[in-house]
């Protein structure tokens, strides 16, 4: 979800400070260490460490990597998302997405194919989950071994043997 608090703009608790603006056309590629709202136009690639969100009136024609997008515009390229992929009622992907999480809403616009790959911090809190299950039960003590021994008159006499 977007939210706005004063000059602050958040999506899903991550703070948006990097802004293309609704008249701006960004002709290149767009690397960014933070996440990016895009209002206007990149024609060319975006690279971002952190989330993208491409408004309403937000356009990109060329492949997005980044951690999570939210599109309610229009992507014309291939996603490559590390955790979540979003696409709004109002949003269009042409091209092909690789993601961990996706969730695309039955108003929206895809077309391409979708490669869900689960994320290296699910995958590591499966493992430790299944480790944690699975850890062996102390041995519980052997049981000490009795075998019966003839006595020179006749009787049994239980002899206990050494553990091997």
């Amino acid at each position: 979800m977007l939210f706005k608090n004063g000059n602050k703009v958040t999506v899903n608790n991550t703070q948006i400070t990097t802004y293309v603006g609704v008249d701006t056309k960004i002709e290149g590629t767009v690397i960014t260490k933070t996440s990016l709202r895009v209002d206007g136009s990149i024609v060319g690639g975006v690279c971002a460490d952190g989330t993208v969100v491409v408004s309403k009136s937000g356009y990109i024609k060329g492949n997005v990597i980044a951690q999570n997008i939210v599109v309610a515009g229009k992507v014309d390229g291939n996603l490559q998302i590390k955790d979540k992929t979003n696409i709004e009622p109002t949003g269009t992907v042409i091209g092909d997405i690789s993601t961990s999480r996706i969730l695309i809403d039955e108003e929206s616009t895809f077309q391409g194919n979708c490669n869900m790959k689960r994320s290296e911090k699910a995958e590591l809190e499966e493992v430790e989950e299944l480790n944690e299950t699975r850890k062996p039960e102390p041995a519980a003590e052997e049981p000490e071994k009795k075998t019966p021994v003839r006595r020179k008159n006749g009787r049994s006499k239980i002899k206990e043997s050494d553990k091997g």
